[in-house]
């Protein structure tokens, strides 16, 4: 997700780390600067890392300013610099332009610069506009980024996800994508098995058992076993009624929810029915090749099957599926997605138009769709995209995968990328006995508390 920022990512946001930015940040300067400056004041050093691990400044007051029209609007993002994306997203920007009599001065660099850039941008009050790349939340403390809540309000979108995604009751970050983390497999096999969606975790484990038995050389369910993508153990914790971190930030792991997923997930590799060592790159791969039947990842899924060597009929065959339950409790995938956020103040106005128009317009979400095989987050501008209601996959992610996402509550915090990290190390020490369950999660509850008490 944008907000994700990880093996996640689709191609859109995999830019090179070589590639120097095609633009210069802009020299202007928005309302409010001074309270932007006192607030990244108390970020300390810039960059992901720093910036995730300082105390949260003040407020600013940029959004007290009110909300304004502007001529000309910064576009902060890397998918103008990625060839992939690049057609799509500027006839987006073209189209809005042409619609609006306004102009989008786009700003790129690669991804993996973005927190980086977006705090420049902010420390010295250059930030004014759109945002699509970086994670939105290292802007949240500067209180300069607007509340979209009104944007999100005219659309149809899954009501679990936008409330997960508000700090404070406001919504900085509207999803653009259909989207999230869950399962999807090969669907020939799965039928042969009887691996179908819902399904209770016992029935789904004695499918994967199934696969192992008809076939010793297939990975039944190449989960992620090992960092930096182990986050995945999340959504198996939401599984068992764990919050992991409820809204309040208590941390619940070490809880006899989350005791019982995990020793679950252990259990799955132990059986042979995951395997040991495996990362998202390494999960698409194996199934591409035709190597494991069934693992994790986001909407660009059947691309990858491609992208990695996969045959035609594979690519055909691939099906999302609803995340197993346990004990008849609601499953959930981890939100991830592409979306759009923005300065608050002066142009808020203007901006906000560009993302409503990126999110609903027709043609925008027809181009995104068709070009970067990603359908729009709004059901409503979905069904009328052509062609998309005959896509089984992405009709199937929607439904089976990202109507049921919510991000975590971590996920709202400039420092969700320690606690991402900390969760994976500490359930990797566990699948590689290096500890007990009970144990490792205990140790890792604490770890997930220390990065919160220093990050209020």
């Amino acid at each position: 997700m944008s907000h994700v920022p990880d093996t996640h990512r689709t191609p859109t946001h995999r830019a090179s780390a070589e590639r120097t930015l095609a633009h210069r940040q802009p020299s202007h300067r928005p309302p409010s600067r001074r309270s932007v400056l006192a607030g990244f004041g108390a970020l300390g050093a810039l960059g992901a890392t720093g910036l995730a691990g300082c105390s949260t400044p003040a407020p600013s007051t940029a959004a007290a300013d009110g909300a304004t029209e502007i001529g000309t609007i910064n576009f902060y993002n890397n998918v103008l610099g990625e060839e992939s994306q690049k057609a799509a997203w500027q006839a987006a920007v073209d189209g809005w332009q042409k619609k609006s009599g306004r102009t989008v001065k786009p700003v790129v660099y690669p991804y993996d610069q973005a927190s980086t850039q977006l705090a420049l941008a902010a420390r010295s009050g250059d930030f004014a506009g759109v945002g699509q790349a970086g994670p939105w939340q290292v802007l949240v403390p500067t209180g300069i980024l607007a509340d979209v809540s009104d944007l999100a309000a005219g659309m149809s979108l899954p009501t679990k996800t936008i409330d997960s995604l508000r700090v404070g009751g406001k919504l900085h970050y509207l999803p653009v994508n259909a989207s999230g983390i869950g399962l999807v497999c090969d669907g020939r096999i799965a039928d042969e098995v009887g691996l179908r969606s819902g399904q209770s975790v016992e029935d789904f484990a004695a499918a994967l058992e199934r696969i192992r038995k008809q076939d010793g050389k297939l990975v039944p369910y190449a989960a992620v076993t090992k960092n930096p993508d182990l986050k995945d153990a999340v959504h198996w914790m939401w599984s068992w009624g764990s919050p992991v971190v409820t809204d309040d930030l208590k941390v619940t792991i070490g809880d006899a929810e989350s005791v019982a997923a995990i020793t679950w997930y252990k259990q799955l590799q132990e059986a042979g029915l995951t395997k040991s060592g495996v990362a998202r790159g390494d999960a698409r791969i194996l199934f591409g090749r035709g190597q494991a039947v069934v693992y994790d990842d986001a909407p660009l899924a059947r691309k990858f099957v491609t992208t990695n060597g996969g045959t035609p009929a594979l690519a055909a065959a691939i099906r999302p599926l609803a995340r197993p339950q346990a004990k008849g409790a609601p499953s959930y995938n981890r939100f991830w997605g592409s979306g759009l956020f923005c300065s608050a103040g002066k142009g808020e106005k203007t901006s906000k138009d560009f993302i409503a128009y990126v999110a609903g317009d027709l043609s925008a979400a027809t181009a995104l769709y068709q070009q970067s095989a990603l359908a729009p987050a709004d059901a409503k501008v979905a069904a009328r995209v052509p062609g998309l209601a005959e896509d089984a996959f992405q009709t199937g992610f929607r439904t089976e995968i990202a109507d049921h996402a919510r991000a975590a509550a971590w996920d709202r915090l400039a420092s969700y990328a320690q606690i991402d990290t900390a969760i994976g190390d500490g359930v990797a020490a566990v699948l590689a006995g290096q500890s007990s369950v009970q144990g490792g999660l205990n140790e890792l509850r604490k770890k997930v508390e220390d990065i919160l008490a220093r990050n209020p």
